[in-house]
């Protein structure tokens, strides 16, 4: 090989090496921080990076999107009594302690322990807006916009805007054909009652509404199997069809009929008969960075695949609404809070009208 062309291949080769080391995968490593374990899982998918802090025999477990490898760069313990809590900061933050009440995982702020708030810095209270709309007191959005469905349409709270957005000209009581897709909430026509071939799209960042006319004529009898990146798959349980609907595009295609097996995704797309479709209104399961479920009426966030539960919450009466990124929205009687590891838990609003009807009429997107 001749000299000028050795030094073009060995060019190239130093040139993919770099691209393959820039471009992310899947990767674990263990290193140490203060001498204490740490153990860091990459996920391509999800983009994040999930972290396990070994401390005295105590698991502690965070989760952050910041690049690069070995990414905590300090550590921060705390105790005192029978409460422990540890914060890991990379190069861009410092993340919200986690802390075991005895062998209880909870979030810091349900210590009630001032000396553990001052040690991290941990302010107490949020102040209160104060305000109120339409019979809805605001008291916190943080910088989360809001679609809350009055029966006839929506009311949209975003920083200092109000706005009502019409959608019908009679009083609706249950949407089903609903669902909000990152910024976007589609919805059927619901000036219809028993089928319907246009959609109502709000964006959810400033408010508007569109009409979408489609080629198809839905049932009202139809629910909303799931989505994934910008697709939402709709099941109609009358004709036997799963629709794949993209609001962003406004396009719609036929995955499935009763002749042709539809789609599911399982943490993967699978085929699946219509019949089943129809018959068990199944829905997606996918893989997530924060899992938030209510068991025995408490609320818990568990990180990634993990199986520890951490206590965020000590009301009661407690209904899931929305979950947006790392943030999950969530009615205690009449009163909506939001919960986020890096803010803690915060009351947002409160409606009357919540404690006889609120499942699909409470929207919420944090950019």
């Amino acid at each position: 090989m001749k000299p000028k062309k050795r030094v073009y291949v060995i060019l190239l080769i130093i040139i993919l090496a770099i691209i393959i080391f820039k471009i992310p995968h899947n990767y674990k490593i263990s290193y140490k921080v203060k001498k204490t374990e740490v153990k860091e899982e990459y996920n391509k998918k999800l983009k994040i990076h999930y972290l396990k802090i070994n401390k005295d025999n105590k698991i502690y477990e965070f989760i952050t999107n910041k690049k690069g490898r070995k990414v905590v760069k300090d550590i921060d313990y705390f105790q005192k009594d029978k409460n422990k809590c540890l914060s890991i900061s990379t190069k861009e933050e410092t993340l919200r302690p986690v802390c075991y009440s005895n062998k209880e995982l909870k979030d810091i702020a349900l210590l009630n322990d001032k000396e553990i708030n001052k040690h991290y810095k941990i302010k107490s209270k949020t102040k209160d807006l104060n305000t109120t709309y339409n019979n809805i007191a605001i008291h916190n959005l943080n910088s989360t916009s809001y679609l809350l469905w009055n029966y006839r349409g929506f009311y949209y709270l975003k920083n200092n805007i109000t706005d009502n957005i019409n959608i019908t000209d009679k009083d609706v009581y249950n949407l089903k054909v609903i669902t909000r897709i990152n910024n976007l909430l589609l919805l059927a026509d619901y000036q219809e009652e028993y089928q319907f071939n246009k959609f109502i799209i709000i964006n959810l960042e400033n408010g508007k509404k569109v009409e979408w006319k489609i080629d198809y004529d839905i049932s009202m009898d139809s629910y909303i199997l799931g989505s994934y990146n910008k697709s939402v798959y709709l099941v109609d349980k009358k004709a036997k069809v799963e629709y794949e609907i993209v609001p962003s595009y406004k396009k719609i295609r036929i995955v499935g009929t009763s002749d042709r097996k539809g789609t599911i995704y399982n943490n993967g797309f699978e085929k699946i008969a219509l019949n089943k479709l129809v018959k068990e209104e199944l829905s997606f399961k996918k893989e997530e960075s924060y899992n938030y479920k209510i068991k025995n009426d408490q609320l818990y966030l568990s990180l990634y695949n993990s199986s520890n539960n951490i206590l965020i919450t000590n009301n009661k009466n407690l209904k899931i609404v929305d979950k947006n990124k790392d943030s999950v929205y969530y009615l205690s009687d009449n009163k909506l809070y939001s919960y986020s590891p890096l803010e803690g838990e915060k009351l947002l609003l409160e409606n009357f009208e919540w404690n006889f009807n609120y499942e699909n009429m409470i929207f919420a997107f944090k950019k």
